[in-house]
């Protein structure tokens, strides 16, 4: 499932192509996908995308003239952002492409939007689980209010972050999962941090420690910040709207390295269940 970085670089590279496009006409393919909004087409005909901001893993389009629309969007496991240019160009990010993904559209295509100057924005689906939805400026406001502060904010409050985990019941890696404690840390990089900082995943996070707590909010910004920088993490499913691999997992300590030897202490890497994830950790050095 591509997770917080993944969206990002998706986010960042579709700016560059649809932002200042204005939308002609919408195909709905599988209405699921949409809302089961009839009337999404005479809603977003004639908008032209102003910006594409993120919370968590959510995209949200923003449009001008009518500022009150805003278009909710979310990859979950199998989703993908095609964008065709009029010079028939293919560029796209999500699950993992093939050569049949680039004659669009194709069987997983869901909704197509197709803008003035005769580009496509496809967003293809295999399993049916993302959407794209059409809201108001007030429902898109009740969307956000469900994810927590984002670690790689500038202002996230490490301070506030430690303060709130010691008061869950729950192992420290559920805790990092919810995101409504903290938003856009997906199992990945919940594994990636808990290493850096030295705790281990099954720990109650009500024992972690002030020390340890930060430690942990500075690992949990680092490692998706460099993940964002290099587009982010690919397994067999995530490349970007370039469609390159994000190239992370080169960086990658204990996520899918069960059986080998920690880079730190030497000791074997295990894996476990934990939160309900396959959970990955060193039973050396994180305590």
């Amino acid at each position: 499932m591509p997770e917080l970085p993944e969206v990002e670089t998706v986010r960042i590279q579709l700016l560059r192509k649809v932002v200042g496009q204005t939308i002609d006409s919408v195909e709905v393919f599988h209405s699921k996908s949409a809302g089961d909004d009839s009337e999404i087409e005479e809603k977003l005909s004639g908008q032209t995308i102003s910006n594409i901001d993120r919370i968590g893993k959510l995209m949200i389009f923003c449009f001008t003239p009518n500022e009150d629309l805003f278009l909710l969007a979310h990859l979950k496991m199998t989703g993908q952002f095609f964008y065709v240019g009029s010079d028939s160009d293919v560029i796209g990010g999500g699950h993992s492409m093939t050569a049949a993904d680039m004659d669009l559209p194709t069987k997983h295509t869901r909704i197509a939007f197709h803008f003035n100057d005769r580009g496509t924005l496809y967003f293809n689906d295999m399993r049916i689980f993302g959407y794209v939805k059409a809201v108001n400026k007030a429902t898109m406001l009740e969307a956000k209010k469900r994810f927590g502060p984002e670690p790689i904010a500038d202002d996230f409050d490490c301070e506030e972050f430690g303060r709130k985990l010691r008061l869950r019941r729950t192992p420290v890696k559920a805790a990092l999962l919810d995101q409504k404690f903290v938003a856009g840390l997906g199992n990945i990089y919940v594994d990636e941090a808990l290493w850096r900082a030295g705790v281990r995943p099954t720990r109650q996070a009500k024992r972690v420690t002030k020390s340890e707590a930060k430690a942990l909010c500075g690992a949990a910004s680092d490692v998706m910040k460099e993940s964002i920088a290099v587009g982010g993490t690919t397994f067999q499913h995530f490349k970007d709207t370039g469609g390159e691999n994000g190239n992370f997992t080169d960086y990658l300590k204990v996520f899918g390295q069960q059986g080998t030897a920690c880079s730190r202490c030497g000791e074997t890497i295990k894996k476990i269940r934990c939160a309900g994830r396959g959970t990955h950790y060193c039973p050396g050095c994180q305590k």
